[in-house]
């Protein structure tokens, strides 16, 4: 048993972190570095030796990813991450997220959640408002609709 295992078996039931609710079927998780703020072994960042962060960045631009140093000290606490800013639109920092994340063999199988957090962030910080286009009548509508009358010219 790897001490990994051992660390989710000690915490699963009982931390500072976990979120229950009644009525909803899911235990979430506040804790650093959980992509899907879901309270499961796979995306917690505490336990797991190549963890995942993603946050908005401070002045409100871009993403913050930090990583989980796998061969860090464990006892250290100022080493024991990295981190980088990406800005950009959402197709950029989408692409930047995907692979920061999954090359040199770091942690492939949260590309998906990794990519869908720093992209729902960046849509977030757009803040482009929704405007509904209005649209002419057309077909049958345009026939029932009622003639507004140009004005005359002489």
């Amino acid at each position: 048993m790897s001490t990994q295992d051992l660390q989710w078996l000690i915490v699963r039931k009982n931390n500072s972190f976990l979120v229950k609710q009644k009525g909803l079927g899911r235990v979430f998780s506040r804790e650093p570095g959980n992509l899907a703020s879901l309270h499961s072994y796979k995306y917690s960042g505490v336990i797991n030796d190549k963890g995942v962060g993603i946050v908005p960045a401070e002045n409100g631009r871009g993403v913050v990813v930090t990583k989980k140093k796998v061969n860090a000290n464990p006892r250290g606490v100022r080493g024991i991450r990295s981190s980088s800013t990406i800005k950009g639109g959402s197709r950029k920092v989408a692409g930047a997220v995907a692979n920061l994340v999954t090359k040199g063999n770091y942690r492939a199988d949260l590309r998906k959640a990794a990519v869908a957090r720093a992209t729902a962030i960046v849509r977030a910080q757009t803040g482009k408002p929704f405007e509904k286009r209005v649209y002419a009548p057309r077909g049958k509508a345009a026939l029932a609709a009622p003639e507004v009358a140009a004005p005359e010219q002489e």
